[in-house]
C-alpha cells in the first residue's frame, strides 16, 4: 500500500495507492492552516480505509517548491516515521513536475506577491529549471514556449491528481530517499 501526501501549496492531497489504483483520496482545497488539519484529516483517512501508519511501507510526497510551512508540514510528518522505522520507502518529486505530470507544460505555482515557482518541462524532462521569477516574466516564458505547444498549468488547476501521481511511479519520477539526512525541503527565494 502507498501513501501520496501533498501538503504543499495550499491544498491537502491524500492519495491511497494499491495495485497501480488510486483506492482512495482526500483533496482539500483553499487551505491556508494545513498545519491545525493535518494529523486528524489524516487519521481519518486512514481510519476510514481501516489501516493505521504503521501499515504502510510507501510514501510518495511532495517536497515544494511552495508555501514555507506546507512544504515542511507532510515533509516532517515522513522524516519522523523514517527515523522511526528506516525500513519504510520514501519518494519525493518536486510540487512543479508533479503538477506538470508528463506534458509539454509550464509550470507555475504562485509564490505570493507577484512572483511566481516556475519550470518547463516535457515528457518528465526538465527543459527549465525551478526558478523564482516574476509576474511580467510568466508571459515572457509563455511566449517562448507557445509555438512549441507547450500549455500552462497554474497553482494546480484543471489537473488530475491521481493520474499524475499513478503515471509519474510508473515512470519512475520520484525519487528514492534512503537516508533521512537526504529528505530536504526545495525552497527557493529571491535575494533581488
Amino acid at each position: 500500500m502507498k501513501l501520496f501526501i501533498d501538503t504543499t501549496n495550499w491544498k491537502l492531497i491524500f492519495l491511497l495507492i494499491k495495485d497501480e489504483q488510486i483506492i482512495d483520496q482526500f483533496l482539500l482545497d483553499n487551505t491556508k492552516k494545513i498545519s491545525d488539519i493535518f494529523f486528524d484529516s489524516l487519521n481519518l483517512f486512514l481510519k476510514r480505509n481501516n489501516l493505521t501508519l504503521k501499515m504502510l511501507n510507501d510514501f510518495y510526497l511532495t517536497i515544494g517548491p511552495g508555501s514555507y510551512t506546507g512544504v515542511r508540514i507532510g515533509l516532517s510528518m515522513v522524516k519522523t516515521l523514517k527515523v522511526l522505522n528506516p525500513q519504510i520507502n520514501v519518494f519525493v518529486i518536486d510540487s512543479l513536475k508533479f503538477q506538470a505530470g508528463n506534458k509539454n507544460k509550464i509550470s507555475l505555482i504562485n509564490a505570493r506577491s507577484n512572483k511566481f515557482y516556475a519550470s518547463v518541462l516535457s515528457d518528465y524532462k526538465i527543459q527549465e529549471a525551478i526558478q523564482l521569477i516574476n509576474q511580467d516574466q510568466v508571459e515572457t516564458l509563455f511566449e517562448q514556449y507557445v509555438q512549441k505547444r507547450y500549455v500552462q498549468v497554474i497553482d494546480y488547476n484543471n489537473v488530475d491528481f491521481g493520474l499524475n501521481v499513478l503515471d509519474l511511479i510508473k515512470h519512475n519520477q520520484f525519487a528514492l530517499i534512503e537516508k533521512v539526512e537526504d529528505l530536504k525541503p526545495i525552497y527557493i527565494k529571491n535575494f533581488i
